[in-house]
């Protein structure tokens, strides 16, 4: 979803997040056509955001659609485009063990403070159908508001997620941005007749995927921490579990959309 054609979308996630401080690049996208430039270049030349103010790259977990796709995942990297641009001078973190030319990559292996007001939950382990994942998201905090965390797919589960929360910092949860994987009825990719983002990687396996009433379950977990502002985008969850979401919060959500800014804080 894009907010005009100015945009390119594509099955891959990634944020642009800038704080009081810092320029951070939330996960790097799939461009599963190989296109060039890649989806994530064409679109930070058309918000007019150069490389070189992104002092920072952060990525949520090592699947394809958030590490520049399946080779750059195969050989513990990942890249913003068809090639690996320049990225020395900036910060780099992972969840696991990555690679990248010219840079240190710090791997996080438990809830961190990274930059002012910034932070990462660490990684929250889970076991899916289709493998292991160790999933991180960025923690924010907003002065004057709380913690805002950034999710890339969700893996981890919301209430695991929330408690990892709890348990690590000491404010209250503001809000939630990104994904938090609901393919509900149905998701967004398909093979062979199988719907393989609720089939292989929600819920509790292949029979027993996530249901209309762990989303609801969720959506009132976080309306009992009476946060400020939700914003889902598509990239894991269904047009329909979004209207559930704006439905249960009203003014506090937003979509997310490519080429739209979500504001936080102070104006």
């Amino acid at each position: 979803m894009a907010h005009s054609k100015r945009f390119k979308t594509e099955a891959g996630a990634s944020y642009l997040i800038k704080t009081d401080r810092n320029t951070i690049l939330f996960d790097v996208g799939w461009n599963a056509l190989r296109e060039e430039p890649s989806p994530l270049q064409h679109n930070l030349r058309e918000l007019g955001v150069a490389l070189s103010e992104v002092d920072t790259i952060f990525l949520s977990h090592a699947h394809r659609d958030h590490t520049g796709g399946e080779d750059w995942v195969k050989a513990n990297t990942f890249s913003l485009g068809n090639a690996q641009v320049d990225l020395r001078g900036k910060r780099v973190f992972a969840p696991v063990p990555l690679s990248y030319p010219g840079v240190a990559v710090t791997t996080i292996g438990h809830p961190a403070a990274l930059l002012a007001g910034v932070a990462s939950t660490g990684p929250i382990a889970r076991k899916l159908f289709m493998g292991a994942i160790a999933e991180q998201a960025l923690v924010i905090n907003v002065e004057g508001k709380g913690l805002v965390v950034i999710v890339g797919c969700g893996h981890q589960t919301l209430p695991k997620l929330v408690k990892r929360l709890e348990d690590a910092f000491g404010a209250p949860l503001h809000g939630l941005v990104g994904d938090v994987y609901y393919p509900v009825p149905a998701g967004r990719l398909f093979a062979g007749g199988l719907d393989l983002q609720k089939r292989f990687a929600s819920g509790d396996g292949f029979f027993s995927p996530i249901t209309v009433d762990d989303i609801n379950a969720d959506l009132a977990l976080l309306a009992q921490k009476k946060i400020g502002i939700l914003a889902l985008g598509t990239h894991d969850t269904s047009d329909e579990a979004i209207g559930y979401a704006e439905r249960r919060f009203g003014d506090a959500f937003r979509r997310v959309s490519v080429g739209t800014p979500i504001r936080i804080g102070r104006r």
